[in-house]
């Protein structure tokens, strides 16, 4: 992808450095503490918990105890330099992603209020509640903030065998198509007919209908970037068709447990993921994104 020395996004709120290695004196993360709030909660019932929560105290701030193992921002060792250029290459991707939605809804005379990007490490607090990598990038309604942990790329990569940029900016372009159904009014019209169903397999059913169509827009989106940018470079396309199999239901219970059971599906199929990206970038409608018929 096309992307050095473009315009980037400002609507980030990049909580790498709040998330990294903490120690020596600073304030723990919010999201370190959530995650130990298990541990001090017991040992603040006895004496003996309050005396080894004192000395725990001591050792961190004298700089001697380092919480990143615990909170999982520590589990991989970062290289700052790569981290930064992956934070400006989401950027810019979110950029695109502000200038293409911008012009389609200006095109329904309608104005488009951009999401922010929290970037972080390891862990973090949304709207939505309490945020780790083991997550993976999400978006949250009740704050309309993207989430992205950069540690995903390198999973999506080594253990999912989807690399590439192209591969990482249509994580990011799916995340900001939920954005999209969220304006529309979309998300909140699934949850109200999820809330109607008994049935585990039918609310699952609507809820692969809002991925799909994530899917789909971040085709859309795909299309107009082109058509705007002419970001594309050769490969570019089928990276992000190896992604969108690659995190397939199916594909990701046969790695976990050697059989798929698709009435716990939640995303689609690798084919069904792949097929509406292609189909959103096919002609770059929005109309042509319909994943909840016959549903």
């Amino acid at each position: 992808m096309k992307w050095r020395n473009r315009t980037q996004s400002t609507n980030v709120e990049d909580r790498r450095d709040g998330t990294r290695a903490v120690g020596g004196g600073g304030v723990p993360s919010l999201g370190t503490i959530l995650f130990l709030w298990p541990l001090i909660k017991n040992l603040l019932r006895s004496r003996l918990g309050i005396a080894i929560l004192g000395i725990g105290a001591v050792a961190y701030f004298g700089g001697f105890l380092n919480f990143s193992s615990f909170s999982g921002s520590g589990s991989r060792p970062v290289d700052q330099a790569k981290d930064d250029e992956q934070a400006a290459f989401v950027k810019t991707v979110l950029a695109d992603t502000e200038a293409v939605w911008s012009q389609v809804f200006a095109q329904a005379g309608r104005r488009y209020p951009a999401p922010i990007l929290v970037l972080y490490r390891g862990s973090t607090v949304s709207g939505c509640g309490p945020a780790s990598a083991r997550m993976g990038p999400f978006y949250c309604p009740e704050d309309q903030k993207v989430y992205v942990d950069l540690g995903f790329f390198d999973d999506l990569k080594h253990e999912h065998g989807a690399g590439g940029d192209f591969a990482q900016a249509y994580v990011l372009a799916h995340e900001i198509g939920h954005h999209i159904q969220n304006l529309e009014g979309t998300l909140d019209q699934v949850q109200m007919a999820k809330q109607k169903l008994w049935s585990d397999a039918k609310q699952n059913q609507l809820q692969v209908g809002l991925e799909l169509q994530a899917d789909c827009y971040a085709g859309v989106w795909a299309n107009h970037a082109q058509r705007q940018f002419n970001i594309l470079e050769e490969g570019d396309l089928e990276e992000a068709l190896v992604a969108a199999a690659s995190i397939g239901d199916d594909r990701l219970q046969k790695q976990a447990r050697g059989f798929a059971i698709p009435h716990t599906f939640t995303h689609g199929t690798s084919r069904q993921r792949a097929e509406w990206f292609a189909r959103g970038v096919k002609n770059g409608r929005l109309s042509d994104c319909n994943t909840f018929a016959g549903n």
